[in-house]
């Protein structure tokens, strides 16, 4: 009786740092500054989890994961904006929520006749009709390979993918429009939600960085109070809302900064997090 209240006591005192990669954790150059990566590190070693919690495809998070250099068992990845989870000291899969192929193939054809890029992805390779300027700007940060196809469907005969992603290099405004034409269609199904001003991503309502966070916090046995999520744009919104603090990149949307608990006083260029880490953590 007397461990079991120990151990209580001890998950009570456990936290849980989710955070967002691109415009929150990484400055502009892609690159985690000396600063974040030490109060990173102090984080871990007071035995608190730290997950990283992006739109990207789990490859690619977990590139990034592995140069935080802090212990496995503390880390955990989100990818594709809530639809799978991996622990990382083992690499399993342990949480998961994946598209209809009927879906993908939907969205493939609408995205084609508007004249937008739109690619999705297998665990390994980036899933397009062709290589377009669009997938080579997205592949400077996202260093996948093309899997080039001529029916989506011969790609996932498998299994169906996470999400697809819409890119536009010449801004928000094709994709608003692909947004209003696909939203009728997809409500009550697909999240379209934006991830920056080039990306609009879509992927199962039963997905999310929100639902994620609230998954995994239930699965490590942390209360939600005990959660602090960061972020800074559309997709971020839902993680920020279910954490027990919620905090907007003074460098983000400005509706992402209404909703949250906490606005950081510097960009993610400045180590923004740093100050209100220190203060939740205790560190």
């Amino acid at each position: 009786m007397g461990g079991d209240f120990f151990s209580i006591e001890v998950i009570k005192l456990k936290k849980i740092f989710f955070t967002d990669i691109d415009g929150t954790l990484l400055n502009d150059k892609k690159e985690l500054t000396p600063e974040t990566r030490k109060v990173i590190e102090k984080i871990s070693e007071a035995g608190h989890y730290m997950v990283l919690a992006s739109g990207r495809p789990m490859m690619s998070v977990m590139e990034v994961g592995e140069q935080l250099g802090i212990p496995d068992n503390n880390l955990y990845y989100i990818g594709s904006n809530g639809g799978i989870v991996v622990e990382a000291a083992t690499g399993h899969v342990i949480m998961e929520k994946r598209l209809e192929l009927k879906d993908v193939e939907y969205i493939f054809d609408v995205c084609e006749k508007m004249g937008v890029h739109i690619h999705s992805y297998t665990d390994c390779a980036i899933v397009s009709k062709r290589q377009t300027k669009e997938l080579d700007f997205y592949q400077k940060v996202i260093h996948m390979p093309t899997l080039l196809v001529e029916q989506v469907s011969d790609a996932f005969k498998d299994m169906p993918p996470l999400k697809c992603v819409a890119i536009s290099i010449e801004g928000r405004g094709k994709l608003e429009q692909l947004k209003e034409v696909l939203k009728p269609w997809a409500e009550g199904r697909i999240n379209l939600l934006f991830s920056n001003d080039n990306l609009l991503e879509m992927f199962p309502i039963q997905s999310g960085k929100g639902k994620a966070l609230e998954w995994l916090s239930n699965h490590l046995g942390i209360p939600i109070e005990n959660t602090l999520a960061a972020g800074d744009q559309d997709n971020d919104i839902s993680m920020i809302e279910a954490a027990g603090m919620g905090v907007a990149m003074c460098n983000g949307a400005e509706h992402v900064k209404e909703i949250a608990d906490k606005v950081t006083q510097k960009s993610n260029n400045k180590d923004g997090l740093v100050p209100i880490l220190e203060d939740f953590f205790e560190v």
